[in-house]
C-alpha cells in the first residue's frame, strides 16, 4: 500500500515536471521566413505532386528537432524530403485521425538563432473533383500548411495546371497575383503573409476535358447515405435541444449591436513595412529594400548614375538568401527584378511595392492604424537615441549600421545624422556596403576603394568627418531615391490604385449548391469556392 506523503510527493514531482515542459514549450518562439508550395496537377490519375520549400528560424527557446507538414488529405504517399545542401531527411507519415501530417525529422537540432531550410514532396489523391459551380468543370481547393505559434512572412502558391488549359479557361476562388508558363504549362500564382493561426485558401476550376479522373457528387451522395441515419438522429436530437433551451429561458428581445474588435498595435512590422505605413513614397521604399539588399551584402552597385547598374552577388546568385542570411520576400522580389544589364525593371518595381502595400494592410487588419503609425514613429525615434548615447565614435558608427534602415524613415536624416556626428568622426567599416556605395558615388572626392569582393574587416578605412558623412547619406539616399528607374511615370502609372474595402454581404439563403466531401475534413471539394483545411504543421 502506498504511503500517504510519498503518493503527495509523487504527485508534487509529476506538477512541477508538467510546468517545466509546458514552460519551455511556452518560450519557444520561431517563424516561418518562407513557405513555398508548388503543386503540379496530374491529369492521367487525379492526383497532385505537392512540393514544400520551408524556411524556418528558431528566435528562442528549445531547440528544434523535427517538423510537421500538413496535407490536405488523408490519401498521401511521401516522396522525398532534403535539406537545402542536398542531405536526405527522414520523412515519416504522423497523421491521427483527421489530422494529416508527415514529420520531417532535421539532420541536427535547430538551435536558437539559427534557420533551417528544407523541402518536402508528396503525392496526394483525391483532390480534383468536379465543379458544381462552374458547368463543365473541375476544381481543386488548397490550404497550405498553417501555424498556430508562428508567422510566415513570405508565403507563396503555384498551381501548374495540366497541359491545354488556357487563362481564359481558369476560373479562381481569389485573385492571383501572376500567370506564367512553366514547361509549356499554365501556373497561376499567389503570395500572402500570415499570423500565427492564420490560414488561406486557394482554389482553382477549369475544363474537365483536361483531366482523365476526377470525383463526382456521387462520392458524396454516397457518404451522405451511409450515415444518413446517423446524421437524422442528431437531427432530431438538436432540435429538441434548441426548443427546451427556447422554452426555459424566455429572454427578452434585446436590440442588435456591433462590435468592432480591437487588436491595439500591430508590432512585428520591419522597417520597410514601415516605410509604407509611414507614407513614404514609392521610390523612396525602394530604395529603403536597396539599403536593406546592401547591408545584407546581397548586391553592389556597378554603377551609380546617371542610371543605377546593380550586381547581385555570387552567394545570392539563386535569389533565395543563404543559410547565413534570410531574404525577406520584397528582398527577393528586388533581385528578381534586377535585369541582365543590371538595372532595374520598373513593372516589377510596382509590383514589389503593390504586394508591399497588401501585406502591410493584411497585416494591419484589425489593429488600430493610428497607434500603429505613433508607435514606429516611436521606433524611428528610439533608433536615434541608440546613436547619439552611444558616446564614442565607433560604438556611435556601430549603431547607426544596426539602426541604418529604421533612421532612413526620418525626413530630417541629413540634420539628425549631423548632430548625432557633431564632435566625432564616423569610423565605416569594410563590410558596410551601404556605406561605401554611399560614399562611392556621392562623396566628392573619395579617398578610399574597398574591395568588395573579400573584404577585411581588420583593414582600418579612413574616418570620415561627421558633417561629409551625413551630406553622403542624405545625398546618396535622395539621388538613388530621384533616379533609381529610369522612367518615373512609367513607374508610377503601374502601381495600381489601392483597391477599395468589398462590402461583406451575407446570402439570404444559406443552402448551398456547393457540397464538400469533407467526412473526415479531407480538403476535396466539389467546387472552388468551397474551403476545407486540415493541414496544421507544428514542430518539436
Amino acid at each position: 500500500m502506498v504511503k500517504p506523503h510519498t503518493l503527495l510527493v509523487t504527485l508534487s514531482v509529476l506538477f512541477i515536471l508538467v510546468t517545466l515542459v509546458g514552460t519551455v514549450s511556452a518560450q519557444r518562439q520561431y517563424q516561418l521566413d518562407h513557405e513555398y508550395a508548388e503543386i503540379w496537377i496530374n491529369p492521367e490519375d487525379g492526383t497532385i505532386d505537392l512540393l514544400y520549400d520551408i524556411s524556418l528560424t528558431l528566435n528562442s527557446g528549445s531547440a528544434i528537432n523535427y517538423v510537421y507538414i500538413g496535407q490536405p488529405t488523408r490519401d498521401f504517399d511521401i516522396g522525398t524530403a532534403e535539406n537545402h545542401k542536398g542531405n536526405t531527411l527522414s520523412a515519416s507519415d504522423a497523421s491521427s485521425g483527421s489530422d494529416y501530417k508527415v514529420r520531417v525529422d532535421l539532420n541536427s537540432p535547430l538551435t536558437a538563432g539559427k534557420t533551417v531550410r528544407f523541402s518536402l514532396i508528396t503525392n496526394v489523391a483525391g483532390m480534383i473533383w468536379e465543379d458544381t459551380q462552374n458547368s463543365g468543370n473541375v476544381g481543386m481547393q488548397f490550404t497550405p500548411t498553417w501555424w498556430d505559434e508562428a508567422s510566415v512572412l513570405d508565403l507563396r502558391v503555384l498551381i501548374v495546371l495540366p497541359s491545354g488549359v488556357t487563362q481564359d479557361m481558369v476560373k479562381t476562388s481569389v485573385d492571383w497575383n501572376n500567370i506564367q508558363l512553366e514547361d509549356g504549362r499554365l501556373t497561376i500564382y499567389w503570395e500572402r503573409s500570415l499570423s500565427p493561426g492564420q490560414k488561406a485558401d486557394f482554389g482553382v476550376s477549369f475544363p474537365k476535358e483536361y483531366v482523365d479522373v476526377y470525383k463526382t457528387r456521387d462520392a458524396v451522395s454516397e457518404f451522405v447515405q451511409e450515415y444518413l441515419g446517423v446524421l437524422l438522429l442528431f437531427g432530431v436530437v438538436g432540435i429538441g435541444v434548441i426548443v427546451v433551451l427556447i422554452i426555459s429561458r424566455k429572454s427578452p428581445y434585446k436590440k442588435p449591436t456591433i462590435g468592432v474588435e480591437a487588436l491595439g498595435i500591430r508590432r512585428g512590422l520591419t522597417a520597410v513595412e514601415a516605410s509604407y505605413l509611414l507614407d513614404m513614397k514609392p521610390t523612396q521604399i525602394v530604395t529603403e529594400i536597396l539599403y536593406s539588399l546592401l547591408k545584407k551584402r546581397a548586391v553592389w552597385a556597378e554603377v551609380g548614375a546617371p542610371v543605377l547598374e546593380l550586381r547581385i552577388m555570387d552567394a545570392f546568385k539563386n535569389k533565395t538568401g543563404t543559410p547565413e542570411v534570410t531574404l525577406r520576400y520584397y528582398e527577393i522580389d528586388f533581385l528578381n527584378a534586377i535585369k541582365d544589364d543590371g538595372t532595374l525593371d520598373e513593372e516589377k518595381l510596382a509590383q514589389i511595392i503593390m504586394f508591399l502595400r497588401q501585406t502591410v494592410e493584411e497585416k494591419l487588419r484589425g489593429y488600430c492604424r493610428s497607434d500603429t503609425i505613433n508607435y514606429y514613429q516611436k521606433m524611428v525615434t528610439k533608433a536615434w537615441e541608440q546613436v547619439e548615447q552611444a558616446g564614442t565614435a565607433e560604438l556611435s558608427s556601430k549603431a547607426y549600421d544596426e539602426q541604418l534602415l529604421w533612421l532612413l524613415l526620418d525626413p530630417n536624416v541629413k540634420a539628425r545624422t549631423e548632430t548625432a556626428f557633431d564632435n566625432l568622426a564616423f569610423q565605416p567599416s569594410p563590410l558596410w556596403l551601404w556605406y561605401w556605395y554611399s560614399y562611392r558615388y556621392y562623396h566628392p572626392r573619395p579617398t578610399y576603394e574597398p574591395n568588395i569582393k573579400t573584404p577585411n574587416e581588420a583593414a582600418k578605412p579612413p574616418t570620415i568627418p561627421g558633417a561629409d558623412f551625413a551630406n553622403d547619406i542624405a545625398t546618396a539616399v535622395e539621388n538613388t531615391s530621384n533616379n533609381i528607374v529610369t522612367n518615373l511615370e512609367k513607374f508610377a502609372n503601374s502601381i495600381l490604385p489601392m483597391a477599395p474595402p468589398k462590402s461583406s454581404r451575407k446570402p439570404a439563403h444559406h443552402k448551398s449548391s456547393c457540397v464538400c466531401a469533407c467526412a473526415s475534413c479531407a480538403c476535396a471539394c466539389a467546387c472552388v469556392s468551397c474551403a476545407c483545411a486540415c493541414a496544421g504543421g507544428g514542430v518539436g
